[in-house]
């Protein structure tokens, strides 16, 4: 990170769209990305997610979320969590990791620090979305 770029603070918040649902977050993410999956893509409407990677102790929720049980890349159970009133996205928590979750970094309610660090699957990359500059590429799933 270059020396002015934003810092990251010790301790995140963010929430849905329409407020239902917030968040805090007592650590610094560990990794920020991209994910260009299959599933991911879907899930964002877009051509990638922008996720951080955070350890799910560190994450505390008020509001009541939905969860869309689905199988991820890896073929193993992945719960996506987003709020029932608005339908925003929140977080992503694979079994592939249980002790790990990624939270949607649009939620975020200050997010200028955000660089993109990783870029997972790349290989299913949309043609017309460029490699970020400096972030590792990544063809499957991180190992953390």
């Amino acid at each position: 990170m270059s020396a002015d770029a934003p810092q990251v603070p010790d301790t995140l918040t963010g929430r849905c769209m329409c407020g239902a649902v917030s968040y805090t977050i007592t650590e610094r993410p560990m990794v920020d990305g991209l994910c260009h999956c299959d599933r991911c893509r879907p899930q964002s409407g877009s051509a990638f997610s922008t996720i951080i990677f955070i350890h799910r102790s560190a994450m505390t929720v008020a509001g009541e979320t939905a969860v869309f049980d689905d199988i991820g890349t890896s073929g193993l159970r992945v719960l996506r969590r987003y709020c029932p009133r608005c339908g925003s996205p929140l977080t992503t928590e694979p079994d592939l990791t249980p002790d790990l979750m990624m939270v949607k970094a649009g939620t975020l309610d200050s997010n200028e620090w955000f660089r993109p660090v990783w870029e997972l699957f790349v290989g299913r990359r949309r043609p017309w979305v460029s490699p970020v500059l400096g972030a590792k590429q990544i063809e499957a799933n991180p190992e953390l």
